[in-house]
């Protein structure tokens, strides 16, 4: 009885903590929601609207812009936006959040950028991690590191591999 009465004072009191959590994710959902959105809509002021007023950006290709504003990140955006990725769609999947504190967690998110009107490609083409920060309510990315999935794109690769890409990132699917 004694242990019962422990295990239910122990949930009670972490159950804050876990509301607070499942709140937070779902608002760190909504703001990588938003960057895809600002993708396909061809905005490079939404896309960044997600970032800090000074924040890290890591390009798959290893371009390292290092505190950068939204200002910048949507310039920067704008011009690919127009060109290179004109009329894309870009479609994300948070695999993974890890609140490092209450203020701070890390995020896992795998992404794909297709033609508009091709759909979700069947395989993620990229994943990137933030680094995130509440402050006053705000879940902002304060560090961003993109990465080019060559393993859906390299046949020997997928065959060597230790684990199925699958798998891997199976949130994808």
């Amino acid at each position: 009885m004694k242990h019962l009465v422990k295990l239910i004072a122990l949930l009670a009191f972490s159950q804050p903590l876990f509301s607070q959590n499942t709140a937070d994710e779902q608002a760190i959902n909504k703001l990588v929601q938003t960057m895809a959105e600002g993708w396909t809509q061809g905005s490079g002021a939404k896309f960044a609207s997600v970032f800090a007023d000074e924040h890290d950006y890591v390009v798959w290709n290893g371009l390292y812009m290092k505190g950068i504003n939204p200002q910048a990140n949507a310039a920067a955006h704008q011009g690919i936006f127009e060109s290179v990725y004109k009329d894309t769609e870009h479609y994300a999947t948070v695999d993974k959040v890890k609140f490092i504190r209450e203020d701070i967690a890390l995020i896992h998110v795998l992404a794909a950028v297709s033609k508009k009107g091709e759909g979700r490609p069947a395989d993620p083409q990229v994943l990137w991690s933030g680094l995130l920060e509440k402050t006053n309510g705000q879940w902002k990315i304060i560090a961003f590191h993109n990465l080019d999935l060559e393993i859906f794109q390299d046949e020997q690769m997928r065959e060597q591999s230790p684990v199925p890409p699958q798998a891997m990132y199976a949130s994808w699917y």
